[in-house]
C-alpha cells in the first residue's frame, strides 16, 4: 500500500520576518511566518519530517489612512538546496487602531491570502476560504519607552496535490517587545498543532489520520552602544571621541514532533523529533559624535560620562570648562534626559513656526515661556506626568535632589508601578527620609539595578535630599542609557528559552 506524504509546509504559519529596527514600523515583526531577513529572506519549512529552507525575497507595501493600516507582503522563495523547490506566498492585513491616552490596540484580520509550495515535485496549496486569522496587540507609549504585547490565532488547511491528503494547522502566539532610543526588541513563542490526514492508491483508497506539534521562540534585538576612541596621532585637536555602533541581532528555534516519514509512507507511530535553529547578526553602523573637551574634566571621575552626553547634545556646554561640583539645575537635568530618550522630536525642539495655521504652543509655567531654551522638554515632561511644578511655576534654574532625579526617571520609564505595596522598605538606611511621592521609584531603581546608593559607615544610604552636582547627573544619565539598552534587553531574551 503506497501512501502520500502530506507534511510538507506545515511549518509556514510559524515565521517571523525581521524587519530593520528604529524604522517607522518597528516594534512589530512583519507577518507571521518562520524566517529571518537579512540580505534576502530565509524561510524554514519541514518536508518528510527534514527541514528545508528557503531564501529570495519579501516585498512589503504599507498603506495608512486616518486609523487604519493595510500591508500587502508578497513572498518569492526558492529551495536553498535546489532550485526545484518553490515557494509563492501573498498576503493582505488591515490593522485598525484604537487610541486612548498613551495607549494604542491594534486589531488585525486578514484580508486574503494565498500561498503555493512545490517541493520535490509535490505541490501543496492552500485551501480557498480555509483560512481564519485574527491578531491584537497593546502600545503603551511611556515617555522614553514604548512597551509591547500581543497575541494571535490562525488556522488554514493545505490540500496535497489533488486530493491526495490535506493538513490543517493551528497556531496561538504571544509577543513582547519594546523600543527605546538605545534598544529595540521583540521575543515571539508560538504553539502550533497539527492535524493531517493521507489517502492511498488503493482501491478503494484508505484513510490515516496522524498528529504532529511544535513550539517555536523568535527574537529580535538592536541595540545602540557608544564606545570611546582615542585619537593616535599627537598633533590633533582632541585626544578623542565617541563613536556610535548600532547592530542587530536575529535568533529563530524550533522544536518539533512529528511522524517518521520513511519515502512515501508516514509512520505516526515512529516519532521524528528534532529541532532547527536560524541566527543573524548585522555588520555594525558606526557614526562618530561631536566632540567636546573640557580643561575642568581632565581626570575628573566622570569625564567619560560627561563628554559622552556633550556628543549627543544633552548637554549644551559654552567655552571650555564644564563645572562638574557646581549643583545642576532643575530644567537642564529634564532637558538632558528627554534628549538621551529622545522623547521630543526636532520639530517639538523648536518655537520656530512652519506656516500660519501652526498655533503657538501655550506655556504651562509662568516662568518657562515659549523663548525659554528648555521650554519643549519642560512642556513635554509635564504632560508626560513625570515633573510637577510648584503652582504655576516649575523653578527651572532651582537645583535638584537625589529623590527628584531617580522620581523623574523612573517615571520616564513608566515603571513606578513595579513597586510593592505601601508596606515596604527600600532597604536604605536613610529610608525613612526619603519622601513618599519618590519612594515607589526609589524602590524599583534600586531593584532593578540602576541605582545602588553609597555604603558609608557600614550602612547603605540614598541620601534623597542631597544636591545633585553636575558630575552625578551626568554620570546617572549616562548609566541610565546603558540601561535602556542593556538591562531591557537581557529581560526580553530570557523569554529565549525552553523547559
Amino acid at each position: 500500500m503506497k501512501r502520500r506524504s502530506i507534511l510538507t509546509a506545515v511549518f509556514m504559519v510559524m515565521t517571523v520576518c525581521f524587519t530593520l529596527l528604529f524604522s517607522p514600523r518597528a516594534l512589530s515583526f512583519t507577518g507571521y511566518e518562520m524566517g529571518l531577513n537579512d540580505k534576502e529572506y530565509r524561510e524554514i519549512v519541514f518536508v518528510s519530517g527534514k527541514p528545508t529552507v528557503f531564501k529570495g525575497t519579501v516585498k512589503e507595501t504599507t498603506r495608512v489612512r486616518d486609523n487604519n493600516e493595510q500591508v500587502t507582503l508578497s513572498y518569492k522563495l526558492e529551495g536553498v538546496s535546489g532550485s526545484d523547490n518553490k515557494l509563492s506566498r501573498s498576503v493582505k492585513l488591515t490593522t485598525s487602531i484604537e487610541k486612548r491616552g498613551n495607549q494604542e490596540v491594534h486589531v488585525t484580520t486578514l484580508d486574503s491570502l494565498t500561498e503555493s509550495i512545490t517541493i520535490d515535485g509535490q505541490q501543496y496549496k492552500l485551501v480557498k476560504d480555509s483560512v481564519f486569522f485574527n491578531g491584537s496587540k497593546v502600545i503603551d507609549h511611556q515617555t522614553v519607552i514604548d512597551y509591547l504585547t500581543g497575541n494571535w490565532h490562525l488556522k488554514k488547511v493545505y490540500e496535497i496535490g489533488r486530493g491526495e491528503g490535506e493538513v490543517t494547522v493551528e497556531m496561538s502566539g504571544e509577543s513582547d517587545g519594546y523600543r527605546n532610543a538605545w534598544g529595540e526588541g521583540e521575543t515571539r513563542a508560538v504553539q502550533v498543532v497539527l492535524q493531517g490526514e493521507w489517502i492511498s492508491d488503493d482501491d478503494p483508497p484508505d484513510v490515516s489520520e496522524w498528529q504532529g506539534s511544535a513550539r517555536a521562540v523568535m527574537n529580535r534585538a538592536l541595540s545602540r552602544n557608544l564606545n570611546y576612541s582615542e585619537s593616535n596621532p599627537e598633533l590633533i585637536s582632541f585626544s578623542g571621541g565617541f563613536v556610535e555602533n548600532r547592530q542587530e541581532d536575529q535568533a529563530l528555534k524550533v522544536t518539533y514532533d512529528l511522524p517518521t516519514v520513511s519515502g512515501d509512507t508516514i509512520l505516526d507511530r515512529a516519532r521524528n523529533r528534532g529541532e532547527e535553529n536560524l541566527a543573524y547578526t548585522s555588520p555594525p553602523e558606526v557614526k562618530r559624535l561631536f566632540v567636546k573637551e573640557c580643561k575642568d574634566l581632565r581626570g575628573h571621575w566622570a569625564r567619560r560620562s560627561i563628554e559622552a552626553l556633550c556628543g549627543l547634545g544633552a548637554f549644551d556646554i559654552q567655552g571650555d570648562y564644564f563645572y562638574p561640583g557646581l549643583a545642576i539645575r532643575r530644567g537642564e537635568y529634564i532637558k538632558a534626559l528627554m534628549v538621551i530618550g529622545d522623547a521630543v522630536t526636532e520639530e517639538e525642539a523648536t518655537t520656530a513656526r512652519r506656516g500660519r495655521k501652526e498655533p503657538v504652543e501655550e506655556p504651562i509655567f509662568l516662568d518657562v515661556d515659549n523663548n525659554h531654551p528648555y521650554f519643549k522638554y519642560i512642556q513635554t515632561a509635564y504632560r508626560k506626568g513625570i515633573v510637577q511644578g510648584n503652582g504655576a511655576v516649575f523653578n527651572p534654574n532651582s537645583n535638584l535632589t537625589r529623590a527628584e532625579a531617580i522620581s523623574i526617571m523612573v517615571k520616564a520609564m513608566g515603571l513606578e508601578s513595579l513597586a510593592p505595596t505601601p508596606a515596604y522598605t527600600t532597604g536604605y538606611y536613610d529610608d525613612a527620609q526619603i519622601p513618599l511621592w519618590a519612594k515607589d521609584s526609589v524602590y524599583v531603581a534600586t531593584n532593578y539595578g540602576l541605582i545602588k546608593g553609597d555604603l558609608i559607615g557600614g550602612n547603605r544610604l540614598f541620601r534623597p535630599l542631597d544636591i545633585v552636582t553636575r558630575a552625578e547627573a551626568a554620570s546617572l544619565l549616562d548609566q541610565f542609557r546603558v540601561y535602556l539598552n542593556q538591562d531591557f534587553r537581557r529581560d526580553r531574551e530570557r523569554i529565549y528559552r525552553f523547559p
